[in-house]
């Protein structure tokens, strides 16, 4: 029986910013491709970074301190946090990146990339050969091919 291997499944769309693109710009791919993460790739692909929508609003949130020295902030939360965010659109993708990105190559397992997701929290990963960017996996992927198999066995 053939090993199914990230290569089987990832997809091969390279959505992905450039490490001078804007947070605007990665906010919009986001919202467009419906997903929550994005690698960080230089103009030859090669992948530099990654982009989650986590690290955006960690940026744009108030640290705790910020939020004892501001006793504005707690009547305002809303009008601070969207204020924060616009102040972050326009600055760059690399200030805010993840600079070590974790990727998965194609030839890996779909049991190893799957304990990797769940061991690290991710839920996307970028696929790459030789250093640059040739897809993308997500939990989503991975729960289609389990439930897949599993209706196939049912029936």
């Amino acid at each position: 029986m053939k090993v199914t291997t990230v290569g089987d499944l990832m997809d091969h769309d390279l959505t992905a910013v450039m490490e001078d693109s804007t947070i605007n710009e990665a906010i919009d791919i986001f919202y467009r491709h419906n997903i929550s993460g994005l690698p960080v790739v230089r103009s030859d692909w090669r992948l530099v970074g990654f982009l989650a929508e986590t690290d955006i609003l960690r940026a744009a949130t108030p640290s705790y301190l910020e939020v004892l020295t501001h006793s504005t902030f707690l009547s305002g939360e809303e009008e601070e946090f969207v204020r924060q965010l616009k102040n972050l659109g326009h600055l760059s993708v690399r200030d805010y990146m993840s600079k070590l990105p974790m990727f998965v190559e194609s030839h890996v397992s779909l049991m190893s990339v799957a304990d990797l997701m769940i061991r690290k929290h991710f839920r996307r990963l970028p696929v790459v050969e030789d250093g640059l960017l040739v897809g993308v996996i997500d939990r989503r992927m991975l729960w289609n091919f389990m439930i897949e198999g599993y209706y196939r066995d049912v029936e």
